[in-house]
């Protein structure tokens, strides 16, 4: 019996305890819970029978809650659930500093969100919102829509399918059709965000600008509006008049036109048939001067040839003497291939104007069997045969007949002319100096010896046909030998085939042959290579497409 007296008395303690804690924590509730208020109302309707906890009103509606005002021409208000419906001139003020306005619009006390919809506006003091949908945590200033909506600052215009607005961070986030007009250009996006304050835009997906004078793409990067910075980060492409800049990382500026790439970087001239890939590039779009480094290459390309040229530094810059043309400049270790000739040297300058180029520092050139040197080289190739050859001190030519037998010339200076990609005509100018095997229609005849001032010599099918002595020939027909016998080479010969590229993609190498670590390796040359060449045709289609809209 005490014992079931001493359980109904705990029972009894612990049922009082749990009335008090639910009692506490009921009040802490109603404590913290913050009412929405009703400051005005022409009219209120309460009726308890037809709803319970639910008023009506009508006329100069004005409620307050936490941080915010609200205005409507009528609205019912819900006690128990802490939420009112606006109707009507919606408008809700925000610290003070953001308004919303809309037709109608559902807000929560208690979780301090609004569901505005209809023709709905929101406004700070740095840009205006528009949509026809809008949902606002009014605690955080975030706005977010999910079917179009437009946003207007001091500069821009932005436009999208999906949006969210951060007002406390000045930020913005778009996706899905996303637009944005400037005076001076439109941009495209899939992705972006947006800083109202500094008026920075971040790219996050496939983004497109477009203006009167250039185009731009990129997959990631930002674009300041107002500095006009750009840093693109991933398959980017700037294009501006004729020429076209592609790589990994680009930097902009669009003030002073200066810039950098950074990693398969391809510019590419259009009106002057030029490309020039590597992966390290600094150029500025107003003085067209570009300088290219790490695995640099230079391409002329033509209908049915094209010029390849790799140097450890590459320069390009605007011909002073001709309109619309270009001087490129390459620095050490060059390396040249064109199908008719192929050269090496310390650095050579070349004009598109002519195809003009000069060699410096131990030139060679060669041409089907021929090779050319001399301390300077000048090649001109006129649109108009004949094209010249300007060998100019320790001038030495060598025609390679086979192992043993080679036809030399040399001399001070010579010019060599050109047809059909031929040399025809020799002129020696000075110290003339010749060996050479003539030959029958099919054997060779024995070697002549001859010096003399002025020496011509006559080509045919790439051969020596017949050498003109021009003053005081002295020399001597020697029988052929069957090993290699001093006189047979003239001081200075050097038959420097090794060096010779033999195809484009061998430019990469050094003059022995071996591989640079610092050039492209064979693998990611056949990428590139095709992938330039290829470029023409299909960039002038996207340009042409791209300037018309």
């Amino acid at each position: 019996m005490r014992y079931e007296k001493s359980l109904t008395k705990l029972f009894r303690l612990i049922l009082s305890l749990a009335i008090v804690l639910i009692a506490v924590e009921t009040f802490a509730q109603q404590k913290v819970r913050k009412i929405i208020h009703i400051e005005n109302a022409d009219v209120l309707l309460y009726d308890n029978s037809v709803i319970t906890n639910v008023q009506r009103l009508i006329g100069n509606v004005k409620l307050s809650h936490n941080n915010i005002v609200l205005y409507c021409d009528s609205a019912w208000s819900y006690a128990r659930t802490n939420s009112v419906d606006c109707f009507g001139n919606v408008h809700i003020i925000s610290n003070d500093t953001l308004h919303m306005y809309s037709e109608k619009i559902n807000y929560s006390g208690d979780d301090s969100f609004a569901k505005a919809r209809g023709k709905v506006t929101l406004k700070d003091p740095k840009l205006t919102l528009t949509t026809d949908s809008l949902d606002f945590d009014t605690k955080n200033d975030i706005g977010y829509y999910e079917n179009w909506g437009e946003i207007v600052d001091s500069t821009n215009t932005l436009t999208s399918r999906i949006g969210t607005y951060y007002s406390k961070n000045n930020e913005a986030f778009f996706r899905d059709s996303v637009k944005l007009v400037n005076e001076d250009y439109i941009m495209n996006s899939d992705t972006m965000k947006y800083n109202t304050k500094t008026e920075v835009v971040h790219i996050l997906g496939p983004t497109h600008i477009i203006s009167d004078s250039s185009y731009l793409y990129s997959e990631n990067g930002w674009f300041d509006t107002q500095k006009n910075l750009t840093e693109l980060l991933k398959n980017s492409t700037i294009k501006r008049g004729d020429s076209q800049l592609e790589g990994d990382y680009i930097f902009y500026n669009d003030n002073t036109g200066e810039g950098i790439a950074k990693g398969n970087v391809i510019i590419n001239d259009y009106k002057n048939s030029i490309i020039i890939a590597g992966n390290d590039a600094v150029y500025n779009d107003f003085s067209q001067n570009a300088s290219m480094t790490d695995s640099a290459l230079f391409i002329q390309y033509y209908n049915n040839d094209s010029l390849f040229l790799h140097a450890d530094i590459l320069y390009t810059q605007p011909d002073t003497s001709a309109q619309d043309q270009k001087m490129v400049k390459a620095f050490k270790n060059v390396r040249f291939f064109k199908q008719d000739m192929q050269g090496v040297c310390d650095s050579l300058i070349y004009f598109t104007k002519d195809s003009t180029i000069q060699l410096y520092q131990q030139p060679a050139l060669w041409s089907e069997n021929n090779q050319m040197t001399a301390d300077y080289i000048e090649v001109i190739n006129n649109n108009e045969p004949p094209s010249f050859i300007f060998l100019k001190e320790n001038s030495f030519i060598i025609q390679e007949l086979d192992s043993i037998k080679y036809n030399q010339i040399k001399g001070k200076e010579m010019k060599g002319l050109i047809a059909e990609s031929k040399l025809y005509r020799i002129d020696v100018d000075g110290n003339g100096q010749s060996v050479y095997y003539p030959a029958d229609d099919k054997t060779y005849v024995g070697m002549n010896k001859a010096e003399s001032s002025n020496i011509i010599l006559y080509m045919a099918n790439n051969k020596i046909r017949r050498i003109t002595f021009v003053k005081s020939p002295v020399g001597n027909l020697s029988p052929l030998l069957t090993k290699v016998d001093p006189e047979s080479r003239l001081e200075g010969f050097l038959w420097r085939g090794e060096e010779r590229p033999i195809d484009k993609f061998d430019i990469f190498r050094d003059k022995n042959g071996a591989a640079n670590p610092a050039k492209l390796p064979d693998s990611e040359i056949d990428t590139i290579l095709p992938k330039v060449e290829g470029l023409r045709d299909k960039k002038m289609e996207e340009y042409q497409q791209n300037s018309l809209k």
